[in-house]
């Protein structure tokens, strides 16, 4: 599988999708005017990427900040990966925050209430 990089902008964040390492991340702040448009080669990505994953799946989500039709956009992303453990693959999620930032944690919260997947808390530096 060919890498899926994505440039930071300023409304939209940096995505890289890396099926050959199982690495993905979104790394910055995710208010695109479009979000089901912004990010469909992602999702394109990924559902690709199932059919035939690596042992181990790392998805960082590194977000400063991001709408709510970003934030479905990327349950629906996710949701992709989570029969992946049923199926005797591991899959590791991330979820990054700056430790003062209490939106960014709430967000996180819901978040992982909305999958079924595991999400790591992580504070970032």
């Amino acid at each position: 599988m060919d890498t899926l990089k994505i440039e930071k902008r300023i409304d939209s964040p940096m995505v890289l999708a890396d099926g050959e390492s199982g690495y993905f991340e979104v790394n910055g702040k995710s208010l695109p005017e479009d979000a089901i448009e912004f990010y469909k080669p992602l999702e394109k990505y990924a559902q690709e990427y199932v059919k035939s994953p690596k042992q181990k799946t790392t998805i960082n989500l590194k977000l400063e900040y991001l709408n709510t039709s970003s934030s479905k956009k990327l349950l629906d992303i996710i949701g992709y990966f989570e029969a992946l453990p049923s199926q005797g693959y591991e899959v590791v999620l991330n979820w990054y925050h700056r430790d003062e930032d209490q939106d960014m944690i709430d967000e996180g919260i819901e978040f992982a209430h909305m999958t079924s997947l595991k999400v790591n808390f992580i504070v970032e530096q």
